[in-house]
C-alpha cells in the first residue's frame, strides 16, 4: 500500500486526502493549526464527500517528525509562503520517495526561491499544476507540436470570487486569508498561476521560452487597508511572428479558462469545463468543425495527479510537465509581469 503525508488541512489537503483514499492509498494529514485538522474531520470533508473517512490519520504537527515511516509522497498543500519552509524541513527530517508542493510555488518575494534548493537526491519533486497533465492538454500539445505558421497563441484563465469562495465556505471573504494578499500569494496572477503554467508549456513547443522573452504587462489593483492584489492581470508579446496574449482575473462570472491558437487555416480551442465533467478542444480547419470531449470529475484530477507521481517507479529526475523547474519559470515570469507593469 502506498503511503502519502499531506501538509495542510485546508480545500487542497481535503481534495487530496479524497482522491488518495480512493486509489487506496494510507493518509497521513496533519496541520500546524488544530483548529483547521477538526474543521477538516467535522465540516469540510463531510461537507464535500458526505461523511468522514476514519481511515484518514490525522497527526498533530509536532508529532509528524517523529514519524519512522517511508513516505511514497509528501503533498505540501499550506498557503503559499510557508511551501519553501516546510519543503526545507522535509528535506532534512523526513523519507520519502516523491515530494508535490501545490501551486503556486511559492510567493514572488521568497528569498528560499533558487534552484540550489531543489537539487535532486533521490527523489522527484513536482508542483500542483495538474492541470498539465489532463487529457485534453497531453492532446493539444501533441497536435500543436506537428504544426507550422503559427501566428497566435492566447491563454484565458478567469474566474470570479464566487467559485473559490465556494470552494472555501469556512472564510468571510478573500482578505480572511492570504487569497487577498500578493504579498503572501494571492491575487489573480497567483492563484490563477494554471493559465500561466500552460502557456509556458505551449511557447516552449514553439521554442519561445517566456521567462526570458519580452512583453507588455498590465495589473489593475484591488486594495483593501494594508492588504492589496490584482484584480485583473495582462501581458501581450511577440516573438518569431507568434503573438502571445495571457489574461486572467478574479472578477470573471462564469469562468473562463480556455486556450486558443491560431495558425494557417487552423484554429483550435481548449475550452476547460466546456460543460459538467467535461472538458473540450474544438478545431476548425479548412471550414470544417470537430469537436472532441475529454471526461473528467473534480476528484479525478487529483487522482490523475497522484498517479502520475506514484506510478513514475521513482525515476529520478523524471521528466515532467509537474517539475519543479517548469514552476521556477512560472514564478520569475509572474515577477517580470509586477514589474513590467510598474513602468
Amino acid at each position: 500500500m502506498k503511503t502519502i503525508l499531506i501538509f495542510g488541512c485546508g480545500s487542497i489537503g481535503n481534495h487530496m486526502s479524497f482522491a488518495s483514499r480512493k486509489l487506496g492509498y494510507k493518509v497521513y494529514i496533519t496541520d500546524i493549526n488544530e483548529k483547521a485538522m477538526i474543521r477538516m474531520k467535522n465540516e469540510i470533508f463531510p461537507k464535500r464527500y458526505k461523511k468522514w473517512d476514519n481511515k484518514i490519520n490525522l497527526i498533530s504537527y509536532n508529532n509528524v517528525f517523529d514519524l519512522n515511516i517511508g513516505f511514497d509522497l509528501i503533498i505540501i498543500g499550506t498557503p503559499p509562503s510557508s511551501h519553501l519552509k516546510i519543503f526545507k524541513i522535509c528535506k532534512s527530517k523526513l523519507k520519502f520517495k516523491n515530494i508535490l508542493i501545490e501551486k503556486p510555488l511559492t510567493i514572488v518575494e521568497n528569498k528560499l526561491l533558487n534552484k540550489n534548493l531543489f537539487k535532486k537526491k533521490k527523489y522527484n519533486i513536482y508542483c500542483g499544476y495538474n492541470h498539465s497533465i489532463s487529457k485534453s492538454v497531453n492532446f493539444l500539445l501533441r497536435y500543436i507540436s506537428k504544426l507550422s505558421k503559427v501566428k497566435y497563441v492566447q491563454v484565458h484563465w478567469k474566474e470570479g470570487w464566487r467559485g473559490i469562495m465556494g470552494a472555501h465556505f469556512w472564510m468571510k471573504n478573500e482578505f480572511s486569508s492570504y487569497l487577498g494578499n500578493i504579498k503572501e500569494g494571492g491575487g489573480s496572477l497567483h492563484e490563477h498561476s494554471h493559465g500561466l503554467h500552460l502557456l509556458f508549456l505551449i511557447l516552449k513547443k514553439f521554442q519561445i521560452n517566456l521567462e526570458i522573452e519580452k512583453f507588455k504587462s498590465k495589473i489593475l489593483y484591488l486594495k483593501k487597508k494594508s492588504k492589496k492584489y490584482d484584480q485583473f492581470s495582462s501581458f501581450v508579446g511577440n516573438k518569431k511572428n507568434i503573438i502571445f496574449k495571457y489574461e486572467t482575473d478574479l472578477i470573471s462570472e462564469p469562468a473562463e479558462k480556455n486556450i486558443l491558437i491560431l495558425s494557417e487555416n487552423l484554429r483550435i480551442q481548449l475550452i476547460f469545463n466546456y460543460k459538467k465533467n467535461f472538458d473540450a478542444i474544438i478545431i476548425n480547419k479548412n471550414n470544417s468543425q470537430k469537436i472532441r470531449l475529454f471526461k473528467k470529475t473534480r476528484s479525478s484530477e487529483f487522482e490523475n495527479e497522484l498517479k502520475h507521481i506514484i506510478n513514475s517507479k521513482n525515476k529520478v529526475n523524471l521528466k515532467s510537465n509537474l517539475g519543479v523547474d517548469n514552476a521556477i519559470s512560472v514564478m520569475k515570469i509572474i515577477k517580470k509581469v509586477i514589474k513590467n507593469a510598474k513602468k
